[in-house]
């Protein structure tokens, strides 16, 4: 049996103009993701070798992206990818797991944050996005 971790779900919808995800009114605000996300195709040879050929991105406030992750296809699952967000907790890299999915032509994102969830192994990384999947589905 497995054991599905605590996680958020946060929607997003395509600003056709700017080409742009805007976040769509939460109940309960979650601010690790900002307001707008932005597809972009990976430039960076380094992220293409972890297998994310796009990224998406927040703006940049003060010198620093608010938001970056790879996006990693995942296998059989059309439109799913994952990829990670981190941050620094008493000097320590903190990495939480996040899965993407494009729902409706691309016109909507739903975002599942695993927040200080990860696996550093890829291969086990890759067997637990299947079955968060599996699991959200």
């Amino acid at each position: 049996m497995f054991n599905l971790p605590e996680f958020k779900t946060i929607n997003y919808a395509l600003n056709v103009e700017t080409g742009k995800y805007e976040k769509q009114p939460e109940r309960i605000p979650f601010n690790k993701l900002p307001f707008e996300l932005k597809v972009e195709t990976t430039i960076d040879e380094k992220i293409k070798r972890n297998g994310a050929n796009e990224i998406i991105t927040g703006r940049i406030k003060g010198g620093q992206r608010m938001f970056f992750s790879g996006l990693i296809a995942v296998p059989k699952y059309n439109n799913w990818f994952y990829g990670n967000d981190y941050q620094f907790k008493n000097g320590q890299k903190k990495n939480s797991l996040v899965l993407f999915h494009f729902i409706n032509n691309n016109q909507e994102l739903i975002i599942y944050y695993f927040n200080n969830f990860y696996k550093d192994s890829r291969v086990e990384r890759e067997l637990l996005v299947i079955k968060l999947i599996q699991s959200i589905m």
